[in-house]
């Protein structure tokens, strides 16, 4: 594991009911909640959930889905997998770099990525595993906060990007489309919202 990676599970395991509190708030809510569904939409079958954290995106996933979850930090796990049993759903958790899926080729039926390509180190590396763990074909989510389309709002995000990556190792300033076009996915639609801040796209897992 890189120093950047520790680094990234040291933050998410201080606090993580503290994490799911202020991302369970009405204002989240208001701001994610309708693209939450849309990704609950998009998805079926066997769905690898990266970046599952504190388990916030599984209420808004169909029932008769089955949800693998995997992320860094095994406290931010702990309360996901206590949230999903809360909420009624069954899923399998497990601890695992985005970036080195310790999973087959070609066997989920879908893929999300939910608000963490801004905190892996090596985003790109991390949907070119989404993608060869995906069937061809398979539907790709990405429910991401991002660099803005509009330039005054992304040279403000440009300057308070040093501070957020030192304290938070929260990357204000990435391309995220520009990176999942790169890395195998098709893009078929990008929804932006918040002055561009925000983007959920979706696309599906090329095939070869």
């Amino acid at each position: 594991m890189t120093d950047r990676l520790r680094k990234v599970r040291r933050i998410y395991d201080h606090d993580p009911d503290a994490y799911h509190r202020a991302m369970s708030s009405r204002f989240t809510e208001w701001m994610l909640g309708g693209r939450r569904r849309k990704v609950g939409e998009t998805v079926r079958g066997l769905v690898l959930d990266v970046g599952f954290g504190t388990g916030l995106s599984v209420p808004y996933y169909p029932a008769d889905v089955h949800v693998v979850g995997i992320d860094v930090s095994s406290k931010m796990l702990e309360v996901g997998r206590r949230f999903a049993r809360s909420s009624g759903r069954n899923a399998d958790v497990l601890v695992m770099d985005a970036e080195h899926l310790a999973l087959p080729d070609h066997v989920f039926d879908s893929v999300a990525f939910n608000l963490c390509l801004c905190t892996i180190p090596n985003p790109e590396a991390a949907i070119r595993e989404g993608v060869r763990v995906a069937k061809p074909g398979a539907p790709m989510v990405f429910l991401e906060h991002v660099r803005s389309h509009l330039l005054p709002v992304a040279l403000l995000e440009e300057a308070v990007n040093p501070a957020m990556v030192a304290l938070q190792a929260d990357h204000m300033n990435r391309r995220t489309a520009d990176f999942v076009r790169r890395s195998g996915v098709e893009v078929l639609s990008i929804d932006r919202w918040f002055a561009g801040m925000f983007n959920l796209i979706v696309g599906r897992a090329q095939s070869g």
